[in-house]
């Protein structure tokens, strides 16, 4: 006997983005954690300006890629294009929170380097949650 596959139905555009939204959310809790020890080890270890937003980066594409992959887990198809909106949604609302605790309007490099790491992280783990996803039983 075969085992027989069955694909997940897809949900609507309302639900998967509201879905995606909730995976934001999500990857922005497991950020604020990891930013954490990172404010720790920049504010006792004398770091660089370079350093501390290369972590930053790295934190961001971890972010994004997470939610990429709770999107894609979730998503009944196109599991890149689910986690690339998650790294644009993620990066918007980060340039944005930004703007607002500066009190600037700054769309400059860095949030083209935002954006760029929130886009390809967020693909790649998009794609990793498609593949993953649990089998249902009959």
């Amino acid at each position: 006997m075969s085992k027989q596959v069955q694909n997940t139905p897809s949900l609507g555009p309302l639900n998967q983005f509201l879905f995606m939204l909730k995976a934001v959310a999500i990857s922005y809790i497991v950020s604020v954690i990891l930013l954490f020890p990172a404010a720790l080890l920049a504010n006792f270890q004398a770091y660089s300006t370079q350093g501390i937003s290369i972590l930053a980066n790295i934190i961001t594409a971890f972010g994004t890629a997470f939610s990429g992959f709770l999107a894609g887990r979730n998503a009944g198809s196109k599991g890149i294009f689910v986690g690339a909106g998650c790294g644009i949604i993620y990066c918007l609302i980060l340039c944005l929170a930004g703007n607002l605790i500066t009190k600037t309007v700054s769309f400059g490099i860095e949030f083209l380097t935002a954006l760029i790491i929130g886009i390809l992280c967020g693909g790649v783990g998009g794609i990793a949650g498609i593949n993953t996803k649990r089998q249902r039983r009959r």
